[in-house]
């Protein structure tokens, strides 16, 4: 099998899914942050973007879970997909700035671990995968 797309992910469930020519990084962080950074180290060693680290209409500090497509090949660094990442990380930072992530009942996260799935389906779906 061709691994053509990385989706580096902190959502259990867009880990355990099966998607074909898609390898997982799975960032046990536990929140986004650590998949922005993580996205970021990455792109520094040239992978590229291939979904926007802020996609969805879930503010940051609303929604604990992100996974952000890649490219699994790594052709050089993009600086256009560094400074998305960057500002990324910085919206969000901004985004938790004296405020933590609520602690939400199991049924209400579930449906953000959904949420999530479903984003990162449709941007494979838009690279041609899934």
């Amino acid at each position: 099998m061709r691994v053509e797309m990385t989706i580096i992910t902190n959502n259990p469930l867009v880990n355990q899914a099966r998607y074909k020519n898609v390898a997982k990084v799975f960032v046990e962080t536990g929140n986004i942050q650590g998949v922005l950074l993580r996205t970021r180290d990455f792109i520094h060693k040239g992978h590229k973007l291939l979904s926007h680290p802020l996609s969805g209409s879930l503010k940051p500090n609303e929604n604990p879970y992100k996974s952000i497509i890649i490219s699994s090949n790594a052709d050089g660094l993009e600086f256009d997909h560094l400074i998305m990442i960057e500002k990324g990380i910085e919206t969000t930072e901004k985004f938790f700035r004296g405020k933590e992530l609520p602690k939400y009942k199991p049924a209400t996260d579930h449906d953000f671990m959904v949420i999530d799935k479903s984003i990162v389906e449709s941007g494979l779906k838009n690279n041609g995968g899934a």
